[in-house]
């Protein structure tokens, strides 16, 4: 008798696509973390052009040899050129050869398509480690002068005044041109493309060309003074290396979907040296999907983004290391209070740039409005400069990306009447930058608000309840994440990311009690964060965390029907009717006025009636008491309107000029919610 034989197990094949798209998102994060470098240290050349021009002019053109040539060259044998990166890029160019051409003559057994993909991804991880040599002599030219080590608040006590002003109109004019005129698709704050890119399946828009502009602009923006973020350009960036890879190697759409997160996630990771926050980020903001399929080569991408960007001369973590115990169970109290301080402070963020954009698009603000829309974009942009540099000449600590004045904050060195004039500054000169159409992010904006925010409360507790709050230094890092989570509406990316700059653990703590209700209070009051808020804008659908009609727009869903005249005959009316597509028409009067509405279920019902053949016009079936919904109202709100209203159409207008723009009906706004949350 054969002795019985127990279940087999069969090893799963080894999966090449997985393997190609974790090594993708290694070489992705390699990129952002040079990126991030590069970035910092454009800026700082920018800041030393405009504000240090006289010691520049001095030290390479009139007299070179005295101090600074000798300087830059010891700098330049003394820093570290890391050969190990030149010998695994060269290693990776010549591997990626190798595998080609083995796999071709049936050396090695890899399929022909994995081989040419495999060549191709080491090649691109070549050209990035390469990239590490022109890091090395720009950080290295803008070390051999003291005052860029300082940050730009150090540069600007040296400055005249009249530069304070000046700086940020010429870096955000010469920005706007570069947009205008080099790269019309490099405008805007870069994360939202990513967004774009990824739930509305638009990667081709995302280049590499477009990216480096974009860097550039923003370089000079935030270089000059300009009150935008570092973090979306990199991210950007990071989102055109995914989507330049993922057309190269002819991936599917889901693993280009992935690897623009991954971009996006790394971008964050090299920006603020926080690989877990990074990828938290592109779970929660960018993808909206927490699977482990996504959790893995986001993560991969993260970590190899900060280790480039500290390893490669990156910009490290910039920000001092914050201490906080709970000294006293009240002290949770004080948090919850923070957290709601905190999400009024990130309302107010949303609204005023929000604002300021339809201000100078012209959309809002009457004649001021109109007068800023007629401008060119470029004057605009200088504008808006202008606008910052007056501003920075009551609190010169909200040019720029401020880390030096963050620190400043975690360090208790700053009064509290400077916190709360360099708050309300920098509200406004982050509003004037970004809405007057400079590139540059919005997330590094809204940590440096809640360094201040959280260090004027912190002081304000401390001096209420002294024997509770007994670290007031600590609320600047609690209200850097509060404030962010509450912009962004992503509690844990806020939460993650100051618990890795601070590097404690307790400190956890009172971050998820203020981060959680900021995040949740801006989601209830505003409906959204400035990132979902812009990407609907755009027409994007989010499909993050199951799509509602609150997460829709009227603008997704309305249909734009050309309008018929309010005595269009009763045959003419029949005919349309019968040959249309469109549930319902506007009616206007001889002079184009807006009257009403008419269903085509209200003509078919008429025709019961033979009498109305000789008397009916349009205007004697046209209802007037139909709702008006804007194009930025959501689709829960307009359908409860016409629920309200006992009808299901209503008349789509503008916001300022209340011309129609089209009909809402409620068959569409359900199609429109249909193929929002069908599976891609």
């Amino acid at each position: 008798m054969e002795a019985s034989q127990g279940p087999t197990y069969r090893r799963p094949p080894f999966s090449w696509e997985h393997a190609i798209v974790l090594a993708v998102a290694a070489v992705i994060g390699v990129y952002a973390g040079i990126a991030a470098g590069l970035f910092t240290q454009s800026i700082r050349f920018v800041q030393l052009l405009l504000f240090r021009s006289g010691e520049l002019w001095r030290s390479l053109v009139l007299d070179p040899e005295a101090s600074w040539r000798p300087q830059f060259e010891h700098r330049l044998l003394a820093a570290h050129w890391h050969l190990e990166f030149l010998a695994t890029g060269l290693l990776l160019f010549a591997g990626s050869f190798a595998i080609g051409s083995l796999s071709k003559r049936r050396r090695i057994r890899i399929p022909l398509l994995q081989a040419h993909r495999i060549r191709a991804i080491g090649l691109a991880g070549a050209f990035g480690l390469a990239l590490y040599y022109p890091l090395v002599v720009l950080a290295t030219f803008n070390g051999t002068f003291s005052e860029s080590e300082g940050g730009l608040y150090g540069i600007l006590a040296a400055a005249p005044r009249w530069r304070w002003v000046f700086a940020p109109a010429v870096g955000a004019l010469l920005a706007a041109l570069l947009v205008r005129y080099v790269s019309p698709e490099s405008g805007g704050h870069g994360v939202v493309e990513v967004i774009e890119a990824v739930h509305k399946g638009r990667w081709d828009q995302m280049r590499g060309r477009v990216a480096i502009w974009k860097s550039l602009a923003a370089g000079l923006v935030i270089g000059s003074g300009g009150s935008a973020g570092r973090e979306g350009p990199v991210v950007h960036l990071g989102g055109a290396v995914a989507a330049s890879l993922g057309r190269t190697l002819s991936l599917p759409r889901e693993q280009i979907t992935l690897l623009l997160a991954c971009g996006g996630g790394a971008g964050i990771a090299a920006s603020f040296h926080a690989p877990v926050a990074g990828s938290m980020f592109a779970l929660e903001i960018i993808l909206g999907d927490f699977s482990v399929a996504s959790f893995t080569p986001i993560v991969l991408a993260s970590v190899t983004a900060t280790v480039a960007a500290s390893s490669l001369g990156g910009t490290g973590n910039d920000l001092l290391f914050v201490a906080w115990t709970l000294g006293h169970p009240a002290e949770i109290g004080i948090h919850v209070a923070l957290g709601i301080v905190a999400g009024l402070c990130g309302i107010l963020y949303i609204r005023l740039v929000r604002a300021s954009e339809e201000l100078f698009e012209g959309h809002r603000g009457g004649a001021l409005g109109v007068w800023l829309g007629g401008l060119r974009p470029e004057w605009r942009a200088a504008l808006g400069g202008v606008c910052v540099g007056v501003l920075a000449l009551a609190a010169p600590r909200a040019l720029g990306t401020g880390v030096e004045s963050m620190n400043a904050a975690l360090a208790g060195q700053l009064a509290l009447g400077a916190l709360v004039l360099t708050l309300v500054v920098k509200l406004l000169a982050t509003a004037c930058t970004l809405g007057s159409g400079a590139p540059g992010g919005s997330f590094f904006p809204a940590v440096f608000l809640g360094a201040m925010l959280g260090g004027a409360f912190g002081r304000a507790a401390h001096w209420l309840l002294p024997s509770i709050a007994a670290n007031p230094d600590a609320y600047a890092a609690i209200g850097m994440g509060a404030v962010a989570a509450g912009a962004t509406t992503a509690p844990l990316t806020g939460a993650l990311m100051m618990f890795e700059l601070t590097g404690s653990y307790q400190i956890v703590l009172p971050l998820l009690v203020a981060c959680g209700i900021a995040a949740a209070l801006v989601q209830g009051y505003v409906g959204g964060s400035l990132y979902s808020l812009a990407a609907r804008a755009r027409g994007v659908i989010l499909r993050s965390h199951g799509t509602s009609l609150r997460d829709l727009s009227v603008a997704q869903a309305m249909e734009k029907v050309e309008p018929i005249r309010e005595d269009l005959s009763w045959s003419a009316l029949v005919q349309m009717v019968a040959e249309t597509t469109h549930r319902a028409f506007p009616v206007v009067s001889r002079e184009g006025r807006v009257i009403g509405l008419i269903s085509v279920e209200q003509v078919r019902g008429a025709l019961l009636n033979a009498d109305l053949a000789q008397l009916t016009v349009a205007k004697d079936l046209c209802r007037t008491d139909v709702p008006r919904v804007l194009p930025e109202d959501d689709l829960e709100s307009a359908l409860e309107r016409l629920k309200q209203a006992g009808v299901a159409e209503a008349l789509v207008v503008s916001t300022e000029t209340t011309a129609l723009l089209g009909v809402l009906t409620r068959e569409g706004a359900l199609e429109a919610w249909r193929q929002a949350t069908q599976v891609r």
